[in-house]
């Protein structure tokens, strides 16, 4: 949070760089709302497919092999991993 003095100091410099350069000062405004609407591709559904039965055959192998905690990390990535891929599918392309 900023104190009072500095949101005046902070005011003081926008309508200063506004009233400079207004064409500059409205790029600000566009690069952020472009930024917004960015979002990280999307993986194919088999790419989640595969690490999903990768996470679980791995958790299987390491509670076979006596240790519980590190099959539970796996379990949890694999589910992890599907909650992921049925997100991508609500949202679409």
């Amino acid at each position: 949070m900023l104190d009072d003095y500095e949101r005046a100091a902070l005011r003081d410099i926008q309508r200063r760089l506004s009233d400079d350069d207004p064409d500059f000062a409205r790029s600000f405004g566009a690069g952020a709302q472009r930024l917004e609407g960015a979002a990280t591709p999307l993986l194919p559904r088999e790419a989640y497919t595969i690490m999903t039965v990768f996470g679980a055959a791995f958790a299987v192998i390491s509670l076979l092999a006596g240790s519980p905690f590190v099959a539970l990390l796996f379990a949890g990535l694999s589910g992890w991993i599907w909650y992921a891929r049925s997100r991508g599918a609500e949202k679409g392309p």
